[in-house]
């Protein structure tokens, strides 16, 4: 994969030294068998392990993969935005570092993205190869509330595995209110913009080594809870505002 990349993947890692090597090995086999030409950008984001030299390894070895660094934890959208400024490919691909979504479904993003012209592709966790009930009810009840709050349609509204063009994934990152759980309200930002987003079903696997940054799903809803009124001023009340001005 030594010519121009077409795909940008980034992956912001915390603590994640015992998937990186993994990580990388599994998503540069998925795309080589696809043919298509990458750049995986990973972004240390203050980890406190040996994330960083196990990203510095993985770069040395492979010329498709780049190491970016936070000294201190600035959360995912922090990460995104590091990355973002980085790539050199016209789309863009987010996925966690824990292997929690397969690499080797990347190829079917980014290839639908491509072939339907959709603006962003995100993965949609129609099957769990397990089942924590209690964060799995959580999970499907807060993506139902964004739905009801801002008039969506989509199956999996907080997945953060997706595919969009490099501009419109900027314009998702782009909000007037911190947040302190941003990404829950990317999609919902690309759909109160008008961009067309599609869904493709992907398997959510069991996380493999480290530790879940969720420690207490109960409270970690709560402060997600805390980040939506600030939504819907954001994305409902000042878009309508802004769409009758």
């Amino acid at each position: 994969m030594g010519l121009e990349p077409v795909l940008s993947i980034i992956v912001p890692c915390h603590d994640e030294e015992a998937n990186v090597a993994e990580l990388v090995r599994r998503t540069l086999a998925a795309l080589i068998r696809h043919r298509i030409a990458a750049e995986l950008i990973l972004v240390d984001d203050g980890s406190r392990d040996g994330t960083r030299a196990a990203i510095a390894a993985a770069a040395r070895e492979h010329p498709e993969v780049r190491g970016l660094c936070h000294a201190e934890n600035r959360g995912i959208a922090e990460a995104w935005k590091t990355g973002l400024a980085a790539v050199r490919g016209p789309v863009v691909l987010i996925m966690d570092a824990d292997l929690q979504y397969a690499p080797e479904d990347v190829p079917r993003l980014y290839e639908r993205l491509r072939d339907e012209g959709a603006d962003v592709v995100q993965g949609w966790r129609i099957a769990h190869d397990y089942r924590d009930t209690y964060r799995y009810v959580l999970s499907v009840s807060f993506s139902f509330l964004l739905n009801r709050l801002f008039g969506t349609r989509l199956r999996d509204i907080k997945s953060g595995f997706l595919c969009a063009r490099r501009g419109v994934f900027g314009r998702m990152l782009e909000t007037r209110c911190r947040y302190r759980h941003p990404q829950h309200f990317i999609v919902v930002n690309a759909a109160a913009r008008g961009f067309r987003i599609r869904q493709e079903p992907v398997i959510f696997w069991k996380r493999q080594g480290g530790e879940s940054f969720i420690r207490s799903p109960f409270r970690f809803g709560l402060s997600a809870m805390a980040d939506v009124p600030k939504a819907v001023w954001e994305f409902r009340v000042r878009t309508r505002r802004g769409r009758r001005g």
